[in-house]
């Protein structure tokens, strides 16, 4: 057992030393995998986990020459116990025995994701997400985009640290599937970024409730359209909302005087620009 042990504390020592995060999950192993960077170090696996799953992984992994390494139960559990001991991550129930011991992920600047765009593609989103601090929310919103056909995420810079790792998990996995760019806090930066956006062709919209804005249901998306969505507390910076094509808003049906989760307005909007977009095409 000493070496077990042994063997599960050392995986956590490269973590630590190398400050890599563990992705737990299938799900989250699988899609960093079939990401274009190689930032997966090590697989590691519980002897018993979903033999379906877990093939699909290890003929991933083996592609890319990435070592697996697998578990028998007490393994896994002092895998486990070291983790969670370290302070710096707190492991779930859900994983199944699948992790992915990864590098964090390195984020495009704004001139990198718009030359990552397709080309050869008419319609193309982009969402901008200011102040969502909770990582499952941004991970929700990650999903509810990626999943409506938004091509790409565009954040505001911050040290996002072990939180990837709960931002993958909550995203299942879409998180590292979409080209994800930060922009700075410095100034005129949010100016710079939305002047470089219109020069590519795209029309800006900001999601701000507004009684005077137009209705989400009622705007029609341009093909190369960018919509900003503002944190529920502070809303959407002046600079964005200074230099917006135009301010959409998502009507209410019963009286209410807040503005919804930045999650769920993310979702409304992705969903109504694949919704306008589906039906230009069929």
């Amino acid at each position: 057992m000493e070496m077990e042990k042994n063997r599960a504390e050392d995986i956590v020592d490269l973590i630590n030393s190398s400050g890599a995060i563990i992705l737990e999950g299938a799900i989250s192993a699988l899609a960093a995998l079939s990401s274009e960077d190689s930032r997966v170090l090590k697989i590691v696996a519980k002897e018993g986990a979903d033999d379906r799953k877990l093939k699909k992984i290890l003929s991933a992994a083996k592609s890319k020459n990435i070592e697996t390494i697998v578990f028998a139960p007490g393994e896994m559990a002092a895998f486990e116990k070291a983790a969670n001991s370290s302070g710096a991550f707190s492991l779930g129930n859900t994983h199944g025995g699948i992790f992915a011991v990864a590098k964090k992920r390195e984020f495009l600047t704004p001139q990198e994701l718009l030359c990552a765009l397709p080309k050869d593609q008419k319609y193309v989103s982009i969402a901008i997400i200011e102040g969502i601090e909770d990582p499952y929310n941004l991970g929700y919103a990650a999903r509810a985009v990626y999943t409506q056909g938004t091509n790409a995420l565009i954040l505001p810079r911050r040290d996002f640290g072990v939180s990837e790792a709960t931002i993958e998990k909550a995203s299942t996995g879409t998180f590292s599937r979409m080209p994800v760019a930060v922009f700075s806090n410095d100034k005129n930066s949010k100016t710079e970024l939305a002047d470089m956006l219109k020069a590519e062709g795209f029309v800006i919209y900001c999601i701000e409730k507004n009684a005077k804005a137009s209705s989400v249901f009622e705007v029609e998306f341009a093909e190369k359209a960018v919509f900003v969505i503002g944190g529920e507390k502070r809303g959407i910076s002046g600079d964005f909302l200074q230099n917006a094509d135009e301010i959409v808003k998502i009507p209410y049906a019963n009286p209410f005087s807040h503005s919804l989760a930045a999650q769920s307005a993310a979702t409304i909007v992705s969903y109504e620009i694949h919704r306008q977009r589906a039906g230009r095409r069929w």
